[in-house]
């Protein structure tokens, strides 16, 4: 199953073609984080959705400082919290 932004009106997919320097990653929900989950879905206007484990938001909703780097790669932070929408 291809990964698939959830966010309302986002299209980006793993796969698509785009700009070398347009990096996207996918990100899944904190399920496990009840507090946490909350305050992503309330950002999204999503509040009475329950995602799935398969389910993904983009890094396009992630501001550049939700992000750390370890050996090069980038993570999101465990306390992101999406408000790009």
């Amino acid at each position: 199953m291809p990964k698939c932004c959830r966010a309302p009106n986002c299209s980006n997919a793993a796969g698509q073609p785009r700009a070398a320097s347009r990096r996207l990653s996918f990100h899944k929900f904190p399920l496990h984080d009840t507090a946490r989950l909350q305050r992503w879905l309330a950002q999204m206007g999503q509040e009475h959705w329950v995602p799935t484990h398969h389910q993904h938001l983009c890094s396009d909703h992630f501001e550049p400082s939700c992000f750390q780097y370890q050996w090069g790669v980038r993570y999101l932070r465990p306390d992101a919290v999406p408000t790009i929408f």
